[in-house]
């Protein structure tokens, strides 16, 4: 008799335990994220009915993370910019990186990009300290463009002898490159230059991570393997499906068949935070940023 009541206690237990677990997924999460590598690292999510993500700019994304009783359950955003301001309104805390640097070096093929001008682009931000961090730019002349997509244009039209540019915008350029009868490649890795200089094990830099909110981290976490096991197992035509079913547009990216192309050189890989702290702390020393310990999800 003992026994029965044993395994009926057991089996009421389980079915709790699925039903919470059941419960929990169809919980509606709310995401917010930036528009070009760190949106396709989201492509995961695409078939996930319960899961809403909304495409913002950096003023919105900045927005969201200051206020003390968050919107979103998640918010995507630059590591630098959701350290910085987590230290005012301590709401989202940093739970994982999920990518990895995507700045390439792009000119003729098989120039020297120290002998010639550059055409850059985010000066006083990231684009601007990783390049710097990576390379001796004390003799080089570079210039320093409003967007990405100038950037490329002065490379395109002769104005700099190498461009700065951004995966996959940098792919983009080389193809358009073709078009017009200019052979060019990339020169130079900056993520492999940034992984040299700093000694890391892992390859680049934290570029773009995802913060939870405080009350939101044990009702995310099936959406964060649904996340990590996209990126660790897609394939090419995944990746494809994915794009088209979202739109290029929506995602901010070049088109499908690029992305696709790129994946690799985009370094989208998910890493939890408690794992990369001493290069996200590494990183966020190159904007003074003194890192909060609380700011880590445990």
């Amino acid at each position: 008799m003992f026994k029965k009541f044993m395994k009926m206690g057991l089996a009421g237990l389980l079915a709790l335990s699925f039903s919470a677990c059941s419960a929990q997924e169809d919980e509606p999460v709310s995401i917010l994220c930036p528009s070009g590598a760190p949106a396709l690292a989201l492509l995961g999510l695409a078939h996930d009915e319960n899961v809403s993500i909304d495409y913002a700019s950096q003023d919105v994304l900045q927005a969201e993370l200051s206020k003390k009783d968050g919107e979103y359950d998640v918010i995507v955003a630059p590591t630098n910019l959701g350290a910085k301001l987590y230290g005012a309104s301590e709401t989202y805390q940093l739970q994982s990186v999920l990518t990895w640097g995507n700045l390439y070096i792009v000119g003729p093929n098989g120039q020297d990009f120290t002998q010639g001008s550059i055409g850059a682009f985010g000066e006083n931000a990231v684009p601007q300290l990783v390049f710097n961090y990576s390379y001796d730019t004390t003799n080089l002349d570079v210039t320093y463009y409003s967007d990405v997509a100038q950037a490329q244009q002065a490379l395109l039209t002769g104005q700099v002898d190498s461009a700065l540019l951004a995966m996959p915008v940098a792919q983009a350029c080389i193809a358009k490159g073709k078009e017009n009868n200019m052979d060019l490649a990339i020169l130079s890795d900056v993520q492999a230059s940034f992984k040299e200089k700093s000694g890391s094990d892992l390859n680049g830099y934290p570029q773009a991570s995802l913060f939870v909110k405080k009350d939101s981290v044990k009702k995310v976490d099936y959406v964060l393997n649904e996340i990590s096991e996209f990126i660790d197992s897609c394939q090419q035509q995944d990746i494809l499906d994915r794009i088209d079913e979202v739109g290029a547009e929506t995602l901010g990216v070049p088109s499908a068949e690029i992305c696709a192309k790129t994946w690799d050189k985009q370094n989208i890989r998910f890493v939890q935070a408690n794992e990369a702290k001493d290069d996200i702390i590494n990183f966020l020393s190159l904007f003074n940023i003194e890192v909060n310990e609380s700011l880590f999800v445990e």
